[in-house]
């Protein structure tokens, strides 16, 4: 199997295994009130745009986003030296 074929196989799987839990805890669990909080990182180009619905959800995201972009920098430095 390349290389390729299994990292878009690792990545369906992942995603479909996401997908199940997500499923999974919407079926089961009781409805307590709870308050959820969310946020998220949308980076444009070199501009990360970070929103949340509280000051601690958008910080958690920030932190989030700074640590992928991080690894995908030295994904792309690492690819960069193994082709070379």
């Amino acid at each position: 199997m390349e290389v390729l074929t299994f990292i878009i196989l690792a990545g369906f799987i992942i995603s479909l295994i996401g997908l199940l839990l997500i499923v999974l805890s919407l079926i089961s669990g009781e409805r307590e009130e709870e308050r959820v909080e969310g946020g998220g990182v949308l980076i444009v180009g070199p501009l990360p745009i970070v929103f949340g619905s509280s000051r601690k959800a958008a910080l958690i995201a920030a932190i989030i986003g700074v640590i992928m972009i991080v690894i995908v920098l030295a994904l792309t430095l690492v690819m960069a030296w193994w082709t070379t």
